[in-house]
């Protein structure tokens, strides 16, 4: 619940929402230190691929349809880790691993097919890289956006990629609170039957002419 212009909110009343359009947040109760990864620099990269494959000797006679299913980061230490270093000349590198997967239909139905992994990497620049005290964090977002034939056993798919660099540090903020928060709400039930509340009485009473 939002308290209105000047109207202080109770602290059982504050719990995380939007802020009322009209009259804003309540007022803070206490500024506090909390401890924090903060971004001091950041820059995002977007980037397709458009890897092919040949399912010469996969597919049963000529390929009638394909359609995209996904693309995911693969991690699977040692060998699949995402890594992201800073480079002498103030550059940051992302290195991963990543594949896709896609149906496609033959004479004999459809199946699936996911690629081996594929190793990719990134360099950007970054004016604050190598300073002391900050650290790189790369996250690596990929989506399969389409995936289409080339001929009757070569399937293109289009992979698109995000990448965010960051340059954090762990530092104490003061920022403006209204305390410790609420405890939540009940959690809803998952596969449970809904309470019987039957009429009373249980028949409707009898008519008699």
């Amino acid at each position: 619940m939002t308290a209105r212009k000047g109207v202080q909110a109770s602290q059982d009343e504050i719990r995380p929402q939007r802020c009322d359009p009209v009259y804003g947040c309540p007022p803070p109760t206490e500024i506090v230190c909390i401890k924090v990864d903060k971004v001091f620099e950041e820059c995002i990269l977007t980037r397709t691929n458009e890897p092919v494959t040949d399912l010469t000797g996969i597919a049963v006679g000529p390929i009638t349809d394909v359609q995209c299913v996904s693309a995911e980061v693969v991690e699977e230490p040692p060998y699949f880790v995402t890594t992201c270093v800073i480079l002498p000349g103030r550059r940051v590198k992302v290195t991963f691993f990543w594949r896709f997967t896609f149906r496609f239909t033959d004479s004999t139905g459809t199946k699936t097919f996911t690629s081996d992994p594929i190793m990719e990497e990134f360099t950007v620049r970054l004016t604050r890289a190598g300073e002391r005290g900050l650290v790189p964090e790369c996250d690596v977002f990929l989506e399969c956006l389409e995936c289409f034939l080339v001929d009757e056993t070569l399937v293109k798919c289009c992979i698109g990629k995000l990448i965010a660099f960051k340059l954090i540090s762990r530092v104490q903020l003061l920022v403006p609170a209204y305390g410790f928060c609420p405890q939540p709400e009940e959690c809803p039930p998952v596969g449970e039957c809904p309470p019987f509340v039957p009429t009373w009485p249980p028949f409707p009473p009898q008519i008699f002419d």
